[in-house]
């Protein structure tokens, strides 16, 4: 079986944290987005080639994922998306790749709990879904008789009943039958947004008459936005923390969950809780707490709080609640 996961996007939102690192790239709890969900792919072994679009920086995500899975078992394919044409036109350039097999499609810059072997066990066609409250900042699925019967993105007021959000994550039967849906989009221009749709082409299948069901997802973190990225980074903290670690840093004092790279240079500080400090980064004199500090970066007489500091920054003086990287200090 294929996965195909698009991680072309810029990642303007986390912006910038993302001008010399792609989205998929910013470590939570202690590694990149992307590797969270590829760790589950390969664990789970019933998916033998992983196809990622790639688009901005996609050297770096080639050079990374090549480097950490060279030993997996599992083949990556990478393929450029040289236009940002939707989330429909980037599945599409894997069509060689995945023919007619069963293929999931997970967006890369989300990090899930669910069950994969469940998922992809399906007898029809399946779209992960959570419910939530804000249906308007969502594509929304209406199921009919455990069947979907609509799919419509972010709904204006009144328009569904519905709160069951499509997760970013996929499963089709027929790899071919999907990407014959995106050809006739292309072909006849159907656009959603000035964007070829992954929703549209879905829609298209089930007016064509594909059984396709709805599967709950247990847990989805959003990781495009700062707040939600920090937020994502503790939850992950909690959930894999072990409490038995020892931190060979006699000068610093540690409030778990807290996680530490390998290389860091930590003097004076307090580390935690919910901080995840990568490898290569300097730490002295300093307070730093529900933060996510990158590779390599300095942290020197400061105190952060909710603060995500981007690769090989200096820091200086006292933060919380902003993204510092590439010379930048934004506040979100």
């Amino acid at each position: 079986m294929k996965a195909i996961i698009p991680v072309a996007g810029i990642g303007t939102r986390l912006q910038p944290l993302t001008n010399k690192v792609p989205k998929v790239l910013v470590n939570v709890a202690g590694k990149p987005m992307l590797f969270h969900l590829i760790d589950e792919i390969v664990k789970n072994g019933r998916i033998d080639t992983v196809v990622l679009i790639i688009g901005y920086l996609g050297n770096l995500i080639i050079e990374s994922v090549n480097k950490e899975y060279k030993n997996s078992g599992v083949k990556f394919e990478f393929i450029e998306q040289k236009e940002m044409l939707g989330l429909g036109h980037a599945v599409y350039h894997a069509k060689d790749f995945v023919g007619a097999e069963p293929v999931i499609i997970i967006l890369g810059d989300t990090v899930f709990e669910f069950n994969l072997n469940s998922f992809i066990s399906n007898e029809y066609s399946a779209i992960g879904v959570k419910d939530v409250e804000d249906t308007q900042r969502f594509g929304i699925v209406e199921a009919e008789d455990g069947f979907i019967k609509r799919m419509i993105e972010k709904p204006a007021p009144g328009v569904t009943e519905s709160k069951s959000a499509i997760a970013g994550l996929y499963f089709i039967k027929n790899g071919s039958k999907l990407f014959e849906a995106v050809e006739y989009l292309m072909k006849n221009n159907i656009r959603t947004k000035n964007e070829y749709q992954l929703t549209d082409a879905l829609m298209k299948l089930v007016s064509d008459g594909e059984k396709m069901v709805t599967f709950e997802i247990e847990n989805w973190f959003d990781c495009g936005k700062p707040e939600t990225l920090i937020n994502t980074n503790t939850y992950i903290l909690h959930r894999d923390w072990n409490y038995d670690q020892d931190y060979p840093y006699d000068s610093c004092t540690f409030i778990e969950p807290v996680y530490v790279g390998e290389g860091c240079i930590l003097e004076n500080s307090t580390i935690g809780p919910n901080a995840a400090i990568s490898n290569g980064a300097v730490i002295k004199n300093s307070i730093v707490r529900n933060s996510l500090i990158s590779e390599n970066a300095e942290i020197i007489d400061a105190e952060l709080d909710g603060t995500a500091v981007g690769t090989g920054e200096t820091v200086k003086g006292i933060h919380g609640n902003e993204v510092i990287a590439d010379g930048q200090i934004v506040s979100y």
